[in-house]
């Protein structure tokens, strides 16, 4: 990173496990909360807006049949939300954001190899949210390419900083991983391209997986 670079990185000095583990998860939380609010205030226009209902219930009827049949990468969207196959969501938006959500803040092992993991949870807020951010204003049709995705990052406004040249190799790879998710989910089509979906549920993914509401007061 450079030398701003932990801006990015706004959990770095998280884990110093010589305070409090209250402490610790209160930090965490107060974290999860000013990106929430950060994504809010950046993506104001998307605020209260409906999802594109045929779009979503297309994405949700396929969610549940490849969940309970257990095919890749479905396992591992049902496992990083939280969920058992048998016991899924009924509501059309809560699965939808869990299933392009859920890998953002896993709720239990996501069934992938460690190093798999490992890579996905080295992305931090400040990435999420410049990737994500950036993408949406970029459009419908925009590439989300793990390159494109780390540009993203390093041209957002709302984080400070870019990221060490060091980092990219493992934040590309990390996005990698993350983007058989998305396109399940129908916020990315088969070329790698936003959709009307994804520019709508991509801010409230990250929020669900930060415990908040993108459209909440």
């Amino acid at each position: 990173m450079s030398d701003e670079g932990p801006e990015k990185k706004p959990n770095a000095d998280l884990w110093d496990f010589d305070e409090d583990e209250e402490e610790i998860i209160a930090a965490l939380e107060a974290e999860e909360e000013a990106a929430a609010e950060l994504l809010r205030e950046a993506l104001p226009e998307l605020r209260g807006v409906e999802p594109p209902y045929a779009e979503l219930g297309a994405a949700s009827e396929r969610l549940r049949a490849g969940i309970t049949s257990g095919g890749w990468p479905y396992e591992h969207v049902a496992l990083a939300a939280g969920w058992e196959a048998r016991d899924l969501p009924a509501d059309d938006v809560e699965l939808w954001l869990g299933a392009a959500g859920g890998m953002v803040s896993p709720r239990q092992d996501m069934g992938m190899d460690l190093e798999e993991e490992a890579a996905i949870m080295s992305l931090e807020h400040g990435d999420w949210l410049g990737a994500v951010i950036e993408l949406v204003r970029a459009g419908v049709g925009a590439t989300a390419s793990p390159e494109k995705l780390v540009s993203y990052i390093n041209d957002s406004p709302e984080v400070e900083g870019v990221i060490d040249p060091d980092d990219e190799a493992l934040i590309r790879t990390s996005f990698e991983l993350v983007l058989p998710a998305w396109e399940s989910a129908g916020a990315v089509d088969d070329r790698r391209r936003l959709t009307a979906l994804g520019r709508w549920g991509l801010p409230r993914a990250l929020a669900w997986a930060w415990d908040h509401d993108f459209d909440a007061e």
